[in-house]
């Protein structure tokens, strides 16, 4: 069988279902995380080192890129990007995923192409936020304010009339504020849609 690798942290339930998917297919799924892998580039390299693997293989399957510091983060990207120029099929691309977990490209993306998403702002400046949350509370049009990476609804808070805003904003935030207006979903008291 052909091992390839599948790059995750927590292959959990998901993990599974992938691993009887490739088999039914032919192909042994790996478990890796990407802090376990590496760039080697010298003389006699293969310029990504996969744990597991003795050569670089045909395709490459990406179910999660772990957290960290900037550095890290870029630095797992990387590996994916070099694994690509090495001619490896990722599936879940770099690219695709710097898009997908940068909620400010994801919401861009999808009103330039003309896919309903809610109104949305981001901004370093507090001054600009405070302005922006005034003006929409004052209309009556409640917002959410999530963290710029994450996902499950941590870290998301709502923001109506007659609420303090949170504070300290920049702790709550990490200095970037993404406000989007919230659409009520209609199934039950204080439902918020996280689309993002």
């Amino acid at each position: 069988m052909t091992k390839i690798p599948v790059f995750t942290d927590d292959p959990g339930w998901h993990g599974d279902r992938l691993k009887e998917a490739f088999a039914v297919r032919g192909y042994q799924a790996v478990f890796v995380s990407l802090k376990d892998c590496f760039l080697d580039v010298t003389a006699d390299s293969r310029g990504v080192v996969i744990p597991g693997f003795d050569s670089l293989p045909k395709f490459a399957f990406v179910r999660g890129v772990p957290g960290g510091t900037l550095q890290q983060v870029i630095t797992r990207l990387d590996i994916l990007h070099v694994l690509a120029m090495l001619s490896v099929r990722v599936y879940n691309t770099g690219r695709a995923l710097e898009r997908a977990v940068d909620k400010a490209m994801t919401s861009f993306l999808l009103h330039h192409h003309g896919v309903a998403t809610p109104d949305t702002w981001v901004c370093e400046s507090r001054q600009q936020a405070h302005e922006i949350m005034s003006r929409e509370i004052t209309e009556n049009r409640p917002l959410v304010i999530k963290p710029l990476f994450g996902s499950q609804g941590n870290g998301v808070r709502m923001i109506k009339k007659g609420d303090a805003l949170p504070v300290p904003m920049e702790a709550h935030v990490d200095g970037l504020y993404y406000l989007q207006r919230y659409v009520d979903s209609g199934e039950g008291a204080g439902m918020t849609i996280v689309c993002l």
